[in-house]
């Protein structure tokens, strides 16, 4: 099994770093204080839901891109910002929107200036400009693009070609992963057809890079007056995070993974359990509680097919990174394919200590695989996870590259 692409992985750290039950304090002093201008149905369920769910998260800390929930002086607030005339109005005038329903302008701009910077400083360090970048998010959208900013400061806008992934959730570092590693090959390819490296069949010594910035900000989507339960426990659940991912046709010198091979597959009748669409003053997730159920229920099918067809079983693989959607999703993971605690404890202590960031979460996953020198070069790590659709995408990768049996 010759490797597809090989690849390093990056988190990224910017923002706030914040205790879970901090964050949960300050959800709970905002639903109070909305409260205090608005009628809250079922407020005192909802204070007592954040704190069951606080205590039962599995979560440590969590990263946010805005301020405003590391403090809780309403006064010097950006997106959640306090009525100015004690009126519960933000902007004055009659169609003024409560301080509570911050505008999606507002939330975007913070995505918007919080993605550029994380570009820069992503690729500060690199002398010569990737053959390829691809942006990955699903929690905020700018044109032009924090990537189209970060190529055109540089001066590398004739040399990189440029790419979107958007709104495909927590899976989407796979598929990003995946089209990564056949622009990389592709463009050796097209170099080695034109002369320019040498190659052959198997590209010889011709290279290429294909760089990933992943960047996600799920706290810029709270909704503070919410006493729905599922939106609860998404915002005790979610968090902000980056990453960056470089995919190369020949293996790096510092710590990486070969790319075996790479799955997806759409769950029979879940394409209503999980939706996450842009709605008045920011995006709305909807997610059914009878998602472990279904991944019970699929994944070890749609996953030990997809071993099968490389030759393998569960057994073989060292290491399971499975997306912590929450506890329950990597509870739920491990007990469909019989995988133990321990191969799955590098995704338990990625959720421990950042919570679900979405699509940059496997990134983080992965890198501290690569760091964990009780995973020898060789081992075999299976990835897997879910998004709307119901989506199940997964990844078999190598620790130090080559090709299984070698």
């Amino acid at each position: 099994m010759a490797p597809r692409a090989y690849l390093t992985a990056r988190p990224l750290a910017f923002g706030h770093l914040l205790r879970q039950e901090d964050g949960v304090a300050w959800m709970k002093a905002a639903l109070q204080r909305v409260a205090e201008t608005a009628p809250v149905p079922d407020l005192d369920r909802a204070l007592r839901l954040y704190d069951l769910l606080g205590r039962r998260s599995a979560i440590d800390t969590r990263r946010t891109a805005l301020e405003d929930y590391a403090h809780q002086d309403w006064d010097r607030m950006r997106v959640h910002a306090a009525p100015p005339s004690g009126d519960g109005q933000v902007g004055g005038g009659a169609a003024a929107a409560p301080w509570y329903r911050a505008s999606l302008d507002a939330r975007m701009a913070v995505f918007t200036e919080t993605a550029e910077a994380i570009a820069h400083d992503a690729f500060a360090g690199d002398a010569e400009p990737p053959n390829a970048l691809l942006q990955v998010s699903c929690t905020g959208y700018d044109s032009p693009s924090a990537v189209q900013r970060l190529v055109a400061a540089r001066g590398w806008a004739d040399r990189t070609r440029l790419l979107s992934v958007g709104h495909m959730g927590c899976y989407a570092a796979l598929p990003a992963l995946a089209t990564a590693a056949d622009l990389a090959t592709a463009t050796a390819a097209r170099a080695v057809a034109a002369g320019d490296e040498p190659g052959g069949a198997a590209l010889g010594g011709a290279d290429a890079r294909t760089s990933v910035l992943l960047v996600e900000m799920c706290t810029l989507h709270h909704h503070l007056a919410t006493t729905d339960p599922d939106r609860i426990v998404q915002q005790v659940l979610f968090a902000d995070g980056a990453a960056r991912l470089d995919v190369t046709v020949q293996p790096p010198p510092e710590p990486h993974f070969a790319l075996l091979d790479h799955f997806e597959a759409i769950l029979p009748d879940t394409l209503d359990e999980m939706t996450w669409r842009p709605a008045d003053g920011g995006f709305a997730m909807t997610l059914s509680r009878e998602v472990p159920a279904h991944i019970r229920a699929h994944v070890a099918g749609a996953f030990g097919a997809f071993l099968a067809r490389n030759g393998l079983d569960v057994d073989d693989l060292d290491v399971l990174a499975v997306h912590p959607g929450g506890p329950r999703v990597i509870e739920s993971t491990a007990e469909a394919l019989g995988v133990g605690e321990d191969r799955v404890r590098h995704s338990q202590g990625v959720l421990r200590e950042r919570g679900n960031m979405s699509s940059t979460t496997l990134p983080h996953i992965w890198d501290r695989v690569l760091q964990d020198d009780d995973v020898p070069a060789g081992a075999l790590v299976g990835s897997v996870a879910f998004g709307p659709g119901l989506t199940v995408t997964g990844n078999l990768l190598r620790k130090g590259g080559g090709a299984v049996g070698q």
